[in-house]
């Protein structure tokens, strides 16, 4: 019988040095080769910690009216202390829209 391993989690605080794709590139070579996070490639590591810093840095440019919804603050709330990881990712559509925003322009 196979005994059961801990998932487990990290946390990086947010930085600027977060908002560079470059940057993400080596943080996440660092934690994939120190086995810190498993069951991730480098690129699902590297997409989740910049969409993080880019809806982090860019949360500024979203119209006043709608920063108040509800969606808006719980997003904004989720990326506000930086990078929550965890052994096998997110769920499959966060890591399309991980994707999605690593295509975005930076501002």
């Amino acid at each position: 019988m196979r005994e059961a391993v801990a998932k487990k989690y990290m946390s990086i605080p947010m930085a600027e040095r977060l908002y560079s794709r470059a940057n993400c590139k080596v943080i996440a070579e660092q934690i994939a080769s120190e086995e810190k996070i498993t069951g991730m490639s480098l690129s699902q590591l590297s997409c989740e910690i910049f969409a993080h810093a880019y809806i982090y840095y860019n949360f500024k440019f979203v119209p006043k009216f709608l920063r108040g919804a509800k969606i808006f603050k719980s997003i904004y709330n989720s990326v506000e202390n930086g990078v929550d990881l965890e052994d096998n990712g997110d769920k499959w559509y966060r890591r399309i829209a991980y994707r999605m925003i690593w295509l975005f322009p930076a501002f």
